[in-house]
């Protein structure tokens, strides 16, 4: 059991290498009600030289009855408005696009479009925006505050 936890956890560094880097958040949704909220995204990128980069990723929502929540298989294009070695903080402007697995009755599954203004300063996050989703033709803005980020650490260097 230990040598196969061992190997496991020696694939997924090896697996995160190959990624660069996985983008980790987890907070509070507040899109008509409050919601619990929590993200993985993986840059394909994450090279400071560039200002965008393209995310693959999985972001999950608590149940809402008012609003469609649940599991979204995403992609995210990031344009980077603020972001450079001199600077504690970073300011993004985003569109995530994905395929929403709804957990509320009286929601269907649907693509959700969710154009959005991305903040960060180390460890903790900020996006506003608007989740629109595609066959109920309707809208809701969004605040999303939470811990983790790390965009930062594409300016990450030893000396």
């Amino acid at each position: 059991m230990k040598v196969t936890v061992f190997y496991l956890t020696f694939l997924w560094f090896l697996g995160m290498q190959s990624l660069h880097a996985q983008v980790v958040s987890v907070g509070g949704k507040f899109d008509k009600k409050p919601m619990f909220q929590a993200s993985l995204n993986a840059p394909v990128f994450f090279n400071k030289y560039l200002p965008y980069d393209i995310a693959f990723g999985l972001d999950y929502t608590t149940r809402n009855k008012e609003a469609p929540s649940g599991l979204q298989p995403q992609v995210t294009g990031m344009y980077f408005i603020v972001d450079n070695d001199y600077k504690d903080f970073l300011v993004s402007a985003n569109v995530t696009a994905g395929y929403l697995f709804d957990f509320n009755k009286q929601f269907a599954n649907q693509f959700r479009v969710s154009p959005h203004v991305y903040f960060e300063i180390p460890f903790c996050m900020v996006k506003v925006g608007y989740d629109y989703t595609m066959p109920l033709n309707k809208g809701y803005p969004f605040v999303s505050v939470g811990l983790g980020g790390f965009l930062l650490f594409r300016h990450f260097k030893v000396m």
